[in-house]
């Protein structure tokens, strides 16, 4: 019984002892929220990683000693173990019922092997060949067994070992890996949408902005916070019109995907000498120009799903922090946007301040909506930020200790101001259920 259908039970329970409702209501409740079979993700991920470790400890067993092992011995020993651990998956899953948790590790475990298989290959026939290339292969391979089960763990192994391909091409041989941001936009984010899968959502969308970064990093790294913020701005203004789609759910991991990325870009801009970068950027090369389109592409997409959405009378159920961060952000990509057609140089306070403003007021509002909600984790992000924001400003604001020293307070005072309030509303909450 899922934690949702419990609470569902308690609360009805409660209501009918209390006389607020009768049977009959009792059971239209629970049948219009039945009992659906809970998938158990914390055995099914535990099973993956324990499957993960096994198989980087039988990669370590094959490179002992190899060298004395006969070459037929090999093959066999890499594509046996291949085939046993995905064999035996496949097997354990016609049994009925399945175990989800012992079927999704074995599959795990088979995909390691798989990528142990490329290596061992290739050292057998001494194949020389660029070695990041084995990660894209072994990708490819997760990525098939994601859509041919479906799995989320595959999907999951899929999207790090593409970040890592992306990564080690990037910061290595400083290569713009351009297929790596398709290969997670074609291959991952529709199986999110089509298996509904929130988590998945969230990982593929911060796995397609890291490999979006890396793949801009290794052209130029001027236009990299510019990009993100304007990517970021699109992603969190699409979760405005999720609720209205057929995948409700991916509002939360569009929302925080889009606001973590804005936010980020925001505390970087905040700086005035890196707010500079905002003016040096190079239209003239096709590369970039494509990346700089085609993330004011789906920002205006974006925009364009929002309209729609508050057309049909979505307005009046986006609550007013919603209404306040959309308005932020939307002033941010202006500005950002100002920026680089104006090509404006040496960036200063003039470009600094705004973003500043604009990070500490998305702050506030996470803090409000946190306490308004009862969520610390809003909460917890906003204070967050506020603190970055003061530590940074440590050593380049202030020369006189007794001002650092005041700004310090200031913000211990703030925190335990904001820790009363959301104390507050909790109990506030409490007496009205009770």
């Amino acid at each position: 019984m899922s934690r949702q259908h419990r609470w569902l039970r308690q609360e009805v329970a409660r209501w009918r002892a209390e006389g607020l409702v009768d049977e009959a209501l009792v059971q239209r409740l629970l049948a219009r929220y039945p009992e659906t079979t809970e998938r158990g993700w914390g055995r099914i991920v535990l099973s993956a990683l324990g499957a993960v470790l096994v198989g980087l400890g039988v990669i370590l067993v094959f490179a002992y000693n190899w060298q004395a092992i006969p070459k037929a011995v090999k093959l066999a020993l890499a594509f046996g173990a291949l085939a046993a651990a995905h064999g035996a998956a496949m097997a354990r899953d016609r049994r009925q019922p399945p175990n989800r948790a012992l079927v999704e590790g074995l599959h795990a475990l088979g995909t390691m092997l798989f990528g142990a298989a490329i290596w061992l290959v290739a050292q057998i026939y001494h194949i020389d060949e660029h070695y990041p290339n084995a990660f894209l292969v072994w990708s490819l391979g997760a990525l098939a067994l994601a859509w041919a089960m479906p799995s989320l763990v595959q999907a999951l192994l899929a999207l790090f070992l593409v970040a890592f391909w992306a990564g080690v091409e990037v910061f290595q041989f400083r290569a713009a890996m351009h297929a790596a941001p398709l290969l997670v936009a074609a291959g991952v984010l529709p199986l999110a949408w089509r298996r509904r899968s929130p988590a998945l959502l969230f990982w593929a969308l911060a796995v397609l902005v890291a490999v979006t970064a890396f793949a801009v990093a290794g052209i130029d790294f001027d236009p990299l916070v510019a990009l993100l913020y304007v990517t970021g701005a699109a992603i969190l203004i699409a979760s405005i019109a999720a609720p209205e789609t057929s995948f409700p759910e991916a509002e939360r991991p569009l929302h925080a995907v889009g606001l973590f990325v804005v936010l980020a870009c925001n505390f970087v801009l905040s700086f005035p000498g890196l707010a500079g970068y905002l003016g040096r950027q190079h239209f003239a090369r096709p590369e970039l120009a494509a990346y700089l389109g085609v993330a004011a592409t789906l920002f205006a997409a974006s925009l364009a799903a929002a309209a729609w959405r508050l057309s049909r009378g979505g307005w009046g159920r986006l609550d007013a922090y919603r209404h306040g961060q959309a308005a932020l952000i939307a002033v941010g990509v202006a500005i950002v946007a100002g920026c680089m057609l104006a090509h404006v140089k040496g960036g200063g306070w003039a470009v600094a301040l705004p973003f500043k403003v604009i990070g500490l007021a998305l702050a506030t509002l996470l803090i409000l909506e946190g306490s308004a909600r009862l969520q610390p984790r809003l909460v917890g992000a906003g204070c967050l930020y506020f603190a970055l924001i003061t530590v940074s400003r440590y050593a380049d604001l202030f020369g006189s200790l007794l001002a650092r020293a005041a700004v310090f307070v200031a913000l211990g005072v703030g925190l335990f101001l904001v820790g009363n309030f959301y104390a507050r509303n909790r109990r506030r909450a409490q007496q009205v259920r009770t």
